[in-house]
């Protein structure tokens, strides 16, 4: 990709700073904006990273520290990829006003400013789907929106408003909708790092309810790559679902907190006696599972080539490389 100018909303934050970097390294000659409302899970060392990449001079950056609902300059850009997003579930049970702020009216915000000629990329969640029966099947992009949280409930809300500009407009809009990311620089109230952090202090590994609960788990930087490839392959209007694929094969990273956190405590060799079962969360989805039907079928269209089998590393070997970063830079999310 040349000479064009990319909007990434929430690009200090975990997902989007991924997505900068592979910015950088697909793209020459770009002006790449940077919109953040710099807020408590953005790090100053992910900052300053994503800064360093840039004295190459390969595309240029410019960083905005505000929040979404406040930019207005939205129609100066070719592209717009929206990762800005209120996204701690246990924070909307607490006060959702945040997440009406950003991921309602900050989307809205920024779709009201597009026009003809703009692809605007909406980064969703599987969570829109509501959750799953223990062996139900995947949500495919059809599946009707279920949220059960506050949280959830704002993504399906933006993912609508979003939607709606291509049917109304006319506007070049596209909605992806994604499985539980992880890999390194995630702000430690998710799964992975809070359960990595407590063993390293031998403190006790908080598991919710029963510890049954099903998620998928993709890597981040896969996850940034099949963005890329909608940006470039997207149909205007199309929902693309992304799930893991590992070794060719769909849903291969399926598995239940309790399993997720007895490997993370295997692989760091610390005891499970660590682990602390507490009180469920409130309206917690048994499981979230995806197919990406849409995403395999433009891959498919565009003439490129999907996962082989034998070929592609494995999730044990994506989990194990994010504990080792999370263990040799713990200065990067102590704070």
């Amino acid at each position: 990709m040349k000479n064009k100018h990319i909007l990434v909303t929430g690009g200090l934050g975990f997902i989007g700073s991924h997505f900068i970097e592979l910015l950088h390294k697909q793209c020459t000659n770009c002006k790449i904006t940077i919109v953040d409302s710099y807020n408590y899970s953005v790090s100053e060392k992910t900052e300053n990273l994503i800064w360093d990449l840039f004295l190459d001079k390969k595309n240029k950056l410019e960083i905005v520290y505000k929040p979404i609902h406040k930019f207005d300059k939205v129609g100066v850009y070719d592209y717009i990829v929206n990762f800005a997003a209120e996204s701690h579930v246990d924070n909307s049970i607490e006060n959702g006003d945040p997440f009406i702020e950003s991921n309602v009216v900050g989307v809205y915000h920024l779709l009201n400013q597009l026009r003809e000629g703009q692809r605007f990329i909406q980064i969703g969640t599987d969570e829109v789907y509501g959750s799953l029966p223990l062996h139900g099947a995947p949500s495919e992009e059809g599946h009707p929106l279920e949220p059960s949280s506050i949280y959830s409930s704002t993504k399906a809300a933006a993912d609508l408003i979003a939607l709606s500009y291509y049917h109304t407009y006319k506007r070049d809009v596209i909605v992806t909708r994604c499985t539980n990311n992880f890999g390194p620089r995630q702000y430690p109230e998710k799964l992975i790092p809070v359960v990595v952090r407590h063993a390293l202090a031998d403190a006790y590994v908080p598991v919710y309810g029963t510890g049954e609960n099903i998620r998928q788990w993709i890597y981040v930087k896969d996850h940034c790559e099949k963005i890329f490839n909608v940006l470039k392959y997207g149909t205007s209007g199309e929902i693309y679902n992304f799930a893991p694929n590992y070794n060719g094969i769909e849903n291969h990273s399926e598995i239940n907190n309790i399993n997720l956190v007895q490997e993370i405590l295997y692989i760091l060799k610390k005891p499970e006696s660590l682990i602390s079962f507490v009180e469920d969360r409130k309206g917690h989805d048994l499981k979230y599972c995806l197919r990406e039907s849409n995403y395999r079928n433009m891959m498919i269209q565009a003439g490129e080539q999907l996962d082989l089998p034998g070929t592609e590393k494995t999730f044990a070997d994506d989990l194990r490389y994010t504990i080792m970063w999370y263990t040799k830079n713990e200065s990067w999310w102590e704070r």
